[in-house]
């Protein structure tokens, strides 16, 4: 991107975030901050522009995407416990944005928006064993529950790409927003939420049939990008980069029944397991947000040395977080504690 182009981007992204906060400071008092923090365990380098990371299912490997290493050193692998980076994946031409393990860890699937296609990776030789091709420039990667089916999220087109696993062929396309990111499957895996950054709306997909059920507007210029479903499957929660919050949906009716204030720009969102806690990686103000779900209570805990936030992955027992970060080009692991 130009530098006027940056410039331009950073004049959206701050107009839209202090309207969002002027639209929030006019609701009712924000709730308590949570007692809750974060610490730095460690740190490691990336490559240029670390856009996600993810953990396998065994908890011992996270995947770094380095969406700004066009050539080489595309991907990283890292030991989760020690951030040792063990293995690295050298694409030529490709920007890889977000990843998706299998539910058995023997596969883990990758966005590559530059070639528009999905890269089907070996965890274990650490070698692109398929090379799918979807609609332009896919992003957001989300697994029904059996991981039978792959939905990309396809940024150029305004299209959901479906895709089986087993075979990797093309199950279809559906037509949702501008500028689809965020998705979430229902627990029951016969739903799809998708979140549209760039025409301001959620579209909720049948999947057996990829066709559109709903569409729910939400608040102007609030940019939506990152989905999370609850274990039952009753909220929908939204990140909005716009907005510096986080909106919550009732998938019942569609009708936004929260609004969670967070950091400046939230990008990536994440559940502590037993889903007391949502973190937020707050882009534009080089924070991680700690919600208390019980309160909807928000702490903005500083990370020392990051850039940009980007990409949060947790652990099975929410003892561990990692963050990305875009600009600082590193990965942190960040253990949430309870001052005494």
């Amino acid at each position: 991107m130009r530098d006027g182009g940056r410039r331009w981007l950073w004049v959206v992204l701050g107009t839209a975030a202090a309207a969002g906060a002027f639209e929030l400071a006019a609701a009712e008092p924000a709730p308590r901050a949570p007692a809750r923090r974060l610490r730095v365990v460690t740190r490691a380098t990336t490559g240029a522009q670390p856009k996600g990371v993810t953990l396998s299912p065994d908890g011992k490997t996270l995947l770094v995407t380095n969406f700004g290493q066009r050539e080489g050193k595309n991907i990283y692998f890292y030991d989760a416990e020690t951030l040792e980076q063990t293995a690295t994946l050298d694409l030529e031409s490709a920007n890889v944005v977000e990843s998706v393990w299998a539910p058995d860890g023997r596969t883990v699937y990758v966005s590559d928006f530059r070639n528009h296609q999905v890269l089907f990776i070996d965890p274990a030789t650490h070698e692109v064993a398929k090379k799918v091709e979807v609609d332009h420039h896919p992003k957001v990667l989300v697994l029904t529950p059996d991981g039978s089916k792959l939905f990309a999220s396809c940024w150029a087109h305004g299209t959901v790409e479906a895709v089986d696993t087993a075979t990797g062929e093309s199950l279809g396309r559906v037509r949702v927003g501008s500028q689809p990111r965020g998705m979430a499957v229902t627990p029951d895996g016969t739903k799809l939420y998708v979140g549209n950054h760039g025409s301001h709306d959620v579209h909720e997909v049948d999947i057996a049939t990829l066709t559109v059920l709903r569409t729910k507007n939400l608040v102007d210029r609030s940019f939506p990008r990152h989905l999370l479903l609850d274990r039952a499957g009753a909220r929908l929660y939204v990140s909005s980069i716009g907005k510096r919050a986080v909106y919550v949906l009732s998938t019942e009716t569609l009708a936004i029944v929260d609004v969670i204030r967070v950091g400046e720009c939230p990008k990536t969102i994440v559940f502590s397991p037993d889903e007391a806690w949502l973190y937020a990686a707050d882009y534009c103000s080089h924070e991680v947000s700690v919600v208390d779900l019980g309160t909807l209570g928000a702490r903005q805990v500083r990370i020392a040395g990051i850039d940009q936030p980007s990409g949060l992955t947790i652990n099975a027992d929410g003892s561990r977080l990692w963050v990305t970060g875009w600009s600082s080009a590193d990965l942190i692991a960040l253990e949430p504690y309870e001052p005494e």
